[in-house]
């Protein structure tokens, strides 16, 4: 192995691809024994002071090794962890290092615990990865959702890790991340209003499609109003969108949505134009925006915004639009024809 760690840490190319290469191919094929007899040196070479090849070992463990020996899951946290805590802010192998600890965690679950103290380490770097280890382990890592929450406080690029995470585990408890994902909607813009936005609009959907019921968010239609009037095209999008899952819509979230029928970005109108019509609220408007951005003589990226919004739609709620729908399919061609006949396929 030494002399593949010092083709690891060569200037040449050349002599890394083939160090690479030459270890992955033990670490994924032969006996079950020699693999774990290669990741474990690969393991014990992370953890040796001084090595020089912990970012290439940290690629190479993330893209090969699978599954993780359980009897090496501990040896592999450990060191993971703390070459975590020593590698640059902007390293690449921050990613890599996330990874490892994300299928190790998947074949042990226990080890997760072994992690907590790292949501609290002194490094904006190290807590932003804990974020995303924890959104990639699904059930698993309901136990961890405190945790995460506690970052949705931390500074921006902690925060934006922890918000990833939470739309995939938002649903795991939604009475606890809902109202912390509004709180997020009321008080931030950018990027992590976005993020905050498609965190909650992902809860509302995958409940409803599973028919539980949606947490009482009271001050939800007022912080989507706000955010209507953001000047980036996607945090309206999200927020039309959103509108349309929250239930009955008062009189001015009405007047708004169809105020962003001739919103400037297509996407922005065409989720206005769905919302309306998935609400209960008067279409007849609402629809002829749909069927003019379906027909054939609109652009591509029209129809594109369109079928986008539809999609994204519970068929369930789309009823009122069927007879537009079928009009315009008659008439349609391509992809788009296509995506219209199986919608319709799947509106009762």
């Amino acid at each position: 192995m030494e002399d593949w760690w010092g083709r690891l840490s060569s200037r040449d190319a050349g002599a890394r691809e083939e160090a690479l290469s030459a270890l992955e191919e033990l670490l994924v094929s032969g006996a079950p024994e020699s693999r774990e007899r290669t990741a474990r040196a690969l393991l014990e070479e992370l953890g040796r002071p001084g090595t020089a090849v912990a970012e290439p070992l940290l690629f190479l463990l993330q893209r090969s090794w699978w599954p993780p020996q359980p009897g090496l899951a501990g040896l592999a946290v450990q060191r993971v962890l703390a070459v975590l805590a020593r590698l640059e802010a902007e390293s690449p192998a921050l990613e890599n290092a996330a990874g490892v600890l994300t299928v190790v965690c998947r074949v042990d679950p226990s080890r997760l615990a072994a992690l907590g103290a790292m949501f609290e380490h002194p490094r904006a770097s190290v807590r932003g990865a804990m974020a995303r280890v924890v959104g990639r382990l699904g059930t698993a890592a309901a136990a961890e959702l405190p945790r995460l929450l506690k970052l949705l406080e931390d500074e921006e690029p902690v925060a934006l890790s922890a918000l990833e995470s939470l739309a995939a585990l938002a649903p795991l408890a939604p009475e606890l991340t809902a109202p912390r994902l509004l709180e997020q909607v009321r008080g931030s813009e950018g990027a992590r209003l976005y993020l905050a936005l498609v965190s909650l609009r992902g809860l509302f959907d995958e409940l409803q499609g599973e028919a539980r019921p949606v947490p009482a968010l009271p001050d939800l239609e007022s912080a989507l109003l706000r955010t209507l009037t953001a000047p980036e095209a996607p945090i309206r999008q999200e927020a039309a969108s959103l509108l349309g899952l929250s239930g009955p819509l008062s009189p001015e979230a009405i007047a708004a949505l169809r105020e962003h029928l001739r919103d400037e970005s297509a996407h922005v109108a065409a989720r206005s134009a769905v919302a309306l019509v998935r609400s209960g609220a008067p279409a007849a408007e609402a629809l002829f925006l749909l069927k003019g951005q379906l027909g054939p003589a609109a652009s591509r990226e029209l129809q594109e915004a369109a079928v986008a919004a539809l999609e994204e739609a519970d068929p369930s709620r789309l009823g009122r639009a069927r007879g537009m729908l079928e009009t315009v399919a008659r008439d349609a061609v391509g992809l788009t024809r296509e995506a219209l006949y199986e919608l319709l396929g799947q509106i009762p």
